[in-house]
């Protein structure tokens, strides 16, 4: 949902000798050919997908919107359209911003075009996805399986058509035993981070995030070579926290810190910033701990938007803040004052 830019990067580097070049002075990236892969300028407003998980009665709901970021502001389109529930599970949009890939509640993939056509409602192919990965091409999707092994746990491929956007399943790439976040060429499984290489799908040696098994992991984002990754185990006896990695040669755990309820969170430039559900707060963290707190109204998903923008979901509307010189600022605040206008997930064109 909220690493694109990032991930693009890191794909690109390993995807094949055309991606990047070096001179006497400096390395220069080269652009990345592929169906899906230009992107938009950095200036253009972006598209926002919305889900709106709940009827005015509230009852679940299948319906989907399409609001527009510009200027640091949310704003309405008359875009809407119905696939599956999405309850506040990832949102990621192809390279270029041309196609949307949504996990929805039931573990099945909506897939739509930012005119709102939908593409698939429902697609799945047996898997039941938890978190899903476009390469920097666009033509291919990474979709992250979080059952056990023996279950169909494990990282799998899916082309993307060129021109419809239809998925195909193209099979496993690599087993794992819960799988819950893909970021980069690092899988976060079982309360664990280990290496991954994609295409590919080998896996590194594991690294304990938290130091112990009681762990089940809610949020977790990338920022460079930095990994946050947040317990919020609402059955463990140990406290709920945020543990902070530096990915090199290998994983290395650089500190853990208690923070209540991290249910999602988004990396930007001098930390990253975590929703805390359960205590009404966002939490701006670092690598050392907590660096600042927002009061918030449960907040829920959050999605990254251009210049570290992170867009907050919560009961009452998307908060907009960033994070300047370790403080949290709120920028804008877009209501939604009905129960069925209440924002489940989210996701930002790139």
């Amino acid at each position: 949902m909220r690493r694109l830019p990032l991930l693009l990067a890191l794909l690109a580097a390993c995807d094949g000798p055309d991606k990047t070049s070096t001179d006497d002075t400096a390395e220069d990236v080269v652009p990345v050919e592929g169906c899906r892969a230009t992107p938009l300028p950095p200036k253009a407003p972006r598209l926002v997908a919305a889900s709106l998980p709940y009827t005015a009665e509230g009852a679940a709901s299948d319906r989907w919107t399409l609001l527009q970021l510009d200027d640091d502001r949310l704003t309405t389109t008359d875009i809407e359209f119905e696939m599956g529930r999405g309850g506040g599970d990832a949102v990621v949009w192809s390279p270029d911003g041309s196609l949307g890939v949504a996990v929805q509640d039931d573990g099945s993939l909506g897939v739509f075009t930012p005119e709102g056509e939908v593409v698939h409602a429902a697609w799945s192919e047996g898997l039941y996805a938890g978190d899903v990965m476009f390469d920097a091409k666009g033509e291919t999707l990474w979709i992250v399986d979080g059952n056990w092994v023996e279950n169909g746990g494990g990282v799998y491929e899916a082309s993307v058509d060129c021109a419809t956007g239809a998925l195909t399943l193209v099979g496993l790439v690599v087993e794992s035993k819960l799988g819950e976040h893909l970021l980069g060429d690092v899988l976060i499984a079982d309360a664990k981070a280990l290496p991954i290489t994609l295409p590919g799908g080998a896996l590194g040696e594991a690294t304990s995030l938290f130091g112990h098994d009681e762990a089940i992991v809610g949020g977790a984002d990338r920022r460079g070579d930095t990994i946050y990754v947040g317990d919020n185990s609402a059955f463990s006896n140990e406290p709920n926290q945020v543990a902070v990695a530096t990915v090199g040669d290998s994983i290395t755990v650089d500190s853990v810190f208690e923070v209540y309820d991290p249910y999602d969170i988004a990396a930007v430039e001098g930390g990253a910033i975590v929703s805390s559900g359960f205590g009404d707060e966002l939490i701006a963290v670092g690598a050392a701990g907590v660096l600042d707190v927002m009061p918030s109204e449960l907040p829920g998903s959050i999605a990254l938007g251009p210049d570290d923008l992170a867009l907050v979901a919560e009961v009452s509307g998307v908060r907009l803040v960033r994070l300047e010189a370790g403080a949290l600022v709120e920028v804008s605040f877009f209501g939604t004052p009905g129960i069925d206008d209440m924002i489940g997930s989210l996701g930002v064109q790139p």
